[in-house]
């Protein structure tokens, strides 16, 4: 019929919300005691119990992708793979078909201290045993950055590195739980999109330099700050202000 359109023509202009289930309203008092289990048994739950608790709340998380399912608790071997996110082939939007792929693995990292760099190189190892090009780390802290912030040493840089040394076909990402938090209003495909775009413009940016007083200032909002600068040097208008602040917030997130 003339009024129908292709499911893969759907795809191409689906929103969101239509790619992740949103958290409704019914829902949100379970999500935040997820989320507070993680908290109180990384205080003082055993070993299992914090391994338990976070993996329960990302099969939450990633069971509400419409596009695929999730296998948690997956065993290759003598290890074992947290979570690993199979898209359907055929139903996946644009981002996941360039960027992604098929297949998507996650580790959730149950202690308090920063994501390591022997756990960045493990989880690329996963990937490509598992044919996969994006992981994703949940845990508590962020990536470790060392002393100077530097985003070029400790886990941070080599997720970098590894990410430049395989022409940005393995990708680590990471979500705290503050930030998986935030789901209750945010959309997870959405952030997701936004720390991927972050991560790869940053590494193929020749032009923005890191300021030498603040490393840890994160790639978006240092595109702002020179957004601003533009707008108070009148080289551009308040218009063009506007519409880059726009842009910026869209394809990488919050810049407050």
């Amino acid at each position: 019929m003339k009024d129908t359109i292709s499911f893969n023509k759907y795809m191409m202009s689906a929103a969101d919300d239509e790619i992740w289930t949103p958290i409704s309203d019914q829902e949100i008092g379970y999500y935040l005691q997820l989320i507070d289990k993680v908290r109180t048994t990384l205080d003082r739950g055993t070993r299992k119990e914090k391994g338990d608790a976070l993996e329960d709340l990302m099969t939450f998380v990633y069971g509400r992708f419409v596009i695929g399912y999730v296998e948690p608790n997956v065993f290759k071997g003598d290890n074992q793979i947290d979570h690993i996110v199979n898209f359907i082939d055929g139903m996946v939007p644009p981002f996941v078909f360039r960027n992604i792929g098929l297949r998507m693995v996650g580790e959730s990292k149950n202690h308090k201290d920063s994501i390591g760099v022997r756990e960045v190189t493990d989880l690329v190892e996963l990937l490509r045993s598992k044919k996969a090009n994006v992981g994703i780390f949940s845990s508590f802290k962020t990536f470790s950055r060392g002393r100077n912030k530097s985003p070029w040493i400790n886990a941070e840089g080599k997720r970098r590195k590894l990410a430049i040394a395989n022409n940005n076909e393995k990708i680590i990402l990471g979500f705290t739980i503050d930030e998986l938090e935030t789901l209750v209003e945010k959309n997870f495909y959405t952030l997701l999109k936004q720390k991927y775009f972050a991560l790869i413009d940053e590494i193929d940016d020749d032009y923005t330099d890191y300021p030498t007083d603040d490393l840890s200032s994160a790639y978006h909002l240092r595109l702002y700050d020179s957004l601003r600068q533009l707008k108070e040097n009148n080289i551009i208008s308040e218009e063009s202000y506007q519409e880059g602040k726009k842009n910026i917030i869209n394809k990488y997130g919050d810049i407050e």
